[in-house]
């Protein structure tokens, strides 16, 4: 993984660190010291709030039960049902009680028209509502129950009550406002407000307040609040102002490591192109910031070493002209060593035979026909050492051409069959691979011409002897060509086979393997000798094939 990668890992590690902590720290601290400072003030309104209530249906509690017992006298779903109906408006309207009902089985006795709600039967110490449409259902009503008589009958009376002396306070239902401003207070922010569980600010005809609602039933909530300074924070506002610093740390963060990174990874990136060139031969220095930092450090070091190399290098090219000037006066030695050693002979020859000539003509006698054909054969032979020596010189053959492998072969093998040798067995591959392959025909009769007579010559003097030839393929692209014999062997001259002038034979020239070898390079292909496991010569060499593109 690159610098780069890792340091934008550490940045976003560094980012989710830092807002994770600056949201813990404003929970932890902030956050819960505001909530705990608007709870305490909001309890003890909600507490307010709920013993006023109580003692509104303490006090109705009290009064119905009295009037209970005034109906007890009566039988109110007989034939006093119409003067417990007197009864009751007369109570309603001294009493000040909005509403007064006997029920029986939870259904209604004075007012059959109007049934109140099932749920009346266990009636909670504040509003409540007593119907879910129709009259008596738009606002909350404070509501008790005694029982009449024997208990079959319920007298359940109800009183609107009044806004409670609070800043804030409203109590609701699913169904909507049951203590508390109605235009304020819409169903839609009601919703929303049954959904929020901590203390929140809420702005209320040009006023704010810090508000909490609190579960009464599971189909009932109350909100309380108090008023409050317009500066005053609240957990959410913290948890927004936390949002804002966060995205604040975020932004800054980046845009820090943006510039870190084009600070550090500008210099690199320069360095890193700088050294691929160096790593492709081109010398060059990359310009050294002014800053004395380890960016600086570095690129002066780089520069430094580019020096060293540059002059390391133009040092070595010099030792390797001096080395390559050495090699070849070496070689040029070599060679001239060779070729004196190959020519001096035939010419020391030349020259004792003409001299002896030369005497017998002065002195009137008759000149020896064998130092004539002493000169004509030496002179003869100086000439096949120059040939060999052009030959040799030449680096690709002139006629390369396409060939059918086994029509070549065929050739071939007719005219090395006069070369045989008596007492050596020559054996010739009998099927040949249907392919074809690019070769100069006179070219490998030549390297098969010297191979053979190579292995001929090794098996002189031995009782039996064999040379074989085979040709197979090498791989999708060469043919292989082997040369066998069950001689001698290469012993010691086995890694020198193939240079110039390196023979075993008294009067070879040393020249052929590496006309051989010469020729099959020009061919595109390798020539190498190797010994078998039964110590036999093999010589192998690989031609090219025609590919079925081609």
């Amino acid at each position: 993984m690159s610098i780069k990668k890792k340091i934008g890992i550490g940045f976003a590690i560094l980012i989710v660190f830092l807002t994770s902590m600056t949201f813990y720290w404003a929970a932890t601290r902030l956050g819960v010291t505001l909530e705990s400072s608007d709870l305490g003030k909001i309890l003890s309104l909600r507490d307010q709030v709920l013993r006023s209530w109580k003692n509104e249906h303490e006090n109705l509690a009290s009064i119905t039960l009295d009037m209970a017992g005034v109906f007890s006298r009566l039988q109110v779903s007989g034939k006093d049902r119409l003067l417990a109906l007197n009864l009751a408006e007369k109570l309603k309207r001294y009493l000040q009680i909005d509403w007064l009902e006997v029920v029986e089985s939870g259904k209604s006795i004075l007012f059959p028209a109007i049934e109140l709600e099932n749920s009346i039967s266990e009636i909670p110490p504040w509003p409540i509502r007593l119907r879910k449409e129709g009259p008596l259902s738009g606002s909350g009503f404070i509501a008790a129950s005694a029982k009449i008589g024997n208990g079959r009958f319920k007298l359940v009376a109800a009183k609107k009550t009044t806004n409670p002396s609070v800043p804030l306070a409203c109590l609701w239902d699913e169904q909507g406002v049951l203590v508390g401003d109605k235009s304020e207070f819409t169903l839609s922010v009601l919703k929303e407000y049954s959904q929020t569980e901590g203390t929140f600010q809420r702005l209320q005809k040009g006023r704010l307040y810090r508000a909490k609602t609190h579960p009464l039933a599971p189909s009932s909530r109350l909100l309380v609040g108090y008023e409050a300074d317009v500066a005053t924070l609240t957990r959410t506002s913290v948890n927004d102002l936390m949002v804002q610093l966060a995205l604040l740390e975020v932004f800054g963060l980046l845009i820090l490591g943006y510039f870190l990174g084009r600070r550090l990874f500008g210099p690199l990136e320069k360095l890193q192109i700088a050294i691929e060139g160096v790593a492709e031969g081109h010398w060059q220095e990359i310009p050294v910031p002014d800053d004395k930092d380890e960016i600086g450090t570095v690129a002066r070091s780089f520069n430094r070493m580019v020096r060293e190399l540059s002059k390391a290098q133009n040092r070595l090219i010099e030792v390797q002209r001096e080395l390559l000037t050495k090699e070849k006066m070496a070689v040029l030695g070599r060679f001239s060593a060779g070729i004196a050693h190959e020519i001096n002979n035939p010419l020391g020859t030349i020259l004792l035979s003409a001299e002896m000539a030369r005497e017998a003509a002065e002195s009137g006698g008759k000149v020896n026909q064998e130092d004539i054909d002493a000169i004509i054969c030496e002179t003869k032979r100086c000439r096949e050492i120059v040939d060999s020596l052009l030959r040799y010189a030449r680096n690709r053959p002139s006629n390369i051409r396409k060939l059918s492998l086994e029509d070549m072969m065929s050739r071939l093998i007719s005219k090395i069959v006069e070369i045989k040798r008596e007492g050596i067995e020559l054996i010739i591959p009998t099927t040949l691979p249907k392919a074809e392959i690019f070769a100069d025909e006179l070219g490998i009769e030549q390297i098969f011409r010297n191979l053979i007579s190579n292995a001929f010559e090794a098996l002189e003097g031995r009782k039996t002897g064999t040379v074989s030839m085979e040709v197979q393929d090498f791989d999708s692209n060469f043919m292989l060509f082997v040369v066998e014999d069950n001689g001698p062997g290469l012993a010691e001259i086995k890694e020198h086979l193939f240079e110039p002038f390196v023979t075993t034979k008294p009067s070879g020239t040393g020249l052929g393997l590496a006309i051989c070898q010469s020729i099959i390079e020009g061919h595109g292909g390798k020539i190498w000798a190797e010994s078998t496991s039964e110590n036999h010569t093999k010589f192998c060499f690989t031609l090219k094939k025609v590919s079925l593109q081609q």
